[in-house]
């Protein structure tokens, strides 16, 4: 039985109820140092400015152990060559010990498609590698207390510019993603997370109610109330966020 009906904020304010609370539960070391400047110098340029214009301050970056992979490891790194693909960054997941992780890829300018048309992957992961939620160090400390509500957002470097301004927020790496291979069942890193009375909001990218460019339906709008609903039966209280339109590839 769901006790607690979606809520939608209005997508004018773009304000959470509670935000600026909100701020004192996560911390995170945001003070870039002469130090952390210093580790950042392996890094490819691209892929600095990359993490930089998404909001990501340097110590969270190097929190979070992002690093560039060498070229000639991005292929033994996930299994499987893609033409065009000339550099990517290392997005491991916690904990960071069982290897789990996604690339960020970059291409040759021009070889962005394949010759179908489609778009090549912007992130990859290893070949045969399940879903996993993406969760940023500061918020492994509050998954008990429900007393702090949790935002869901799609990807990793949103979940980390969020927590960074002092929104516990984790990720799933796509709005389908939430759920196993082969059924509807969520995947186990949910299970790390109490729920049973802790308020959620969901905040997918503007265009999750949109159809795809072809004029069809996404089924975006599925992925989203059947992951509330989900979350819903584990006692949790769902919110959806409306964001106003704008970039949401990152």
């Amino acid at each position: 039985m769901i006790t607690q009906p979606l809520k939608t904020s209005e997508p004018s304010t773009g304000k959470v109820e509670g935000s600026e609370t909100l701020k004192t539960s996560v911390s995170i070391v945001a003070n870039d140092t002469p130090e952390s400047k210093q580790k950042l110098s392996s890094f490819h340029p691209l892929h600095l400015a990359d993490l930089r214009k998404s909001g990501l301050s340097d110590d969270t970056i190097l929190q979070h152990e992002i690093k560039t992979v060498r070229p000639k490891d991005i292929d033994k790194l996930i299994g499987y060559n893609i033409p065009g693909l000339i550099s990517a960054y290392r997005i491991p997941f916690l904990p960071f010990t069982d290897g789990y992780f996604r690339l960020k890829a970059f291409y040759t300018p021009g070889q962005e498609r394949y010759a179908d048309g489609r778009k090549k992957p912007r992130y990859i992961q290893a070949k045969g590698s399940a879903n996993r939620l993406y969760i940023p160090v500061p918020v492994f400390s509050i998954l008990n207390d429900t007393s702090i509500p949790l935002y869901i957002t799609e990807g990793e470097k949103k979940a980390l510019k969020a927590t960074q301004e002092g929104l516990p927020t984790i990720a799933i790496t796509g709005l389908w993603n939430w759920k196993q291979s082969g059924n509807d069942d969520l995947i186990p890193d949910f299970d790390l997370i109490t729920w049973q009375g802790r308020t959620v909001y969901m905040v997918p990218d503007s265009d999750w109610l949109e159809d795809g460019k072809d004029g069809k339906p996404r089924n975006l709008k599925d992925a989203v109330l059947r992951l509330c609903w989900k979350l819903q039966k584990r006692g949790a209280k769902t919110n959806i966020v409306m964001l106003p339109g704008g970039n949401n590839n990152e």
